[in-house]
């Protein structure tokens, strides 16, 4: 939490959201169920990490076209927020990006041609954090290369061999076992955003007023560059 707000200078991120393609071949008896809006064959990882790229929960075997909010409402992590089963100290939240209606997630603010100053100062302080999610899936896609492409129809094993791989990275971070000499991490980053489905025009159904209220309070308590 500390370190985000060195950074970006907003109080109370304990951690970044948001969710990767890992492309798959068709499937013969449906080709059509796991085709995303890029016309590629895919399903989708959902992950929270913190500020040193380690996965603190995750997702995975979504096929197909669902966006950012639907896929976080069949998130584990969801369910247990919404039950209260899990809280987060310290009044925290996670960051994620447009496509995510604000709960306890914020996000930043969509530009629909009228967007004021301020609220361009607080997305580009909230990228400064939100950076860490990509770089955690490129160092992801990096490592376990087979994460570009997998050659199963399987969901079950895609979504086992998924998750395996992200607990071997958080495994290999703690261990300062970073794979500099192997992946190019600027080259793996280019290759997520290509692949990233991108679902800005999403409405903002069913937002969350105390959300809505503690990102106002933000932004107006942010210093502008």
């Amino acid at each position: 939490m500390r370190v985000f707000q060195r950074r970006s200078s907003i109080p109370g991120i304990i951690g970044c959201t948001d969710e990767s393609r890992v492309k798959i071949i068709a499937s013969k008896d449906s080709p059509n169920s796991d085709l995303n809006r890029k016309k590629f064959h895919s399903v989708l990882l959902q992950g929270v990490c913190n500020e040193k790229k380690l996965f603190l929960d995750t997702y995975a075997g979504e096929p197909g076209p669902l966006h950012d909010y639907n896929l976080y409402q069949k998130f584990d992590l969801a369910e247990r927020i919404t039950t209260r089963s899990v809280t987060f100290y310290n009044n925290g939240y996670l960051i994620g990006d447009l496509a995510y209606k604000l709960s306890i997630i914020i996000a930043g603010f969509k530009n629909f041609g009228n967007i004021t100053r301020r609220e361009v100062n607080f997305n580009k302080k909230l990228n400064l954090c939100r950076v860490e999610i990509e770089n955690a899936f490129a160092l992801l896609k990096g490592r376990f290369r087979r994460l570009k492409f997998m050659e199963t129809v399987r969901l079950d094993f895609i979504s086992l061999f998924i998750i395996t791989s992200t607990i071997l990275h958080h495994v290999f971070i703690l261990n300062d076992d970073l794979p500099h000499d192997i992946v190019n991490l600027n080259d793996e980053v280019r290759e997520v955003r290509r692949n990233d489905v991108n679902d800005v025009g999403v409405n903002n159904e069913g937002v969350d007023n105390n959300a809505e209220q503690k990102r106002r309070n933000i932004l107006y308590n942010l210093p502008l560059d």
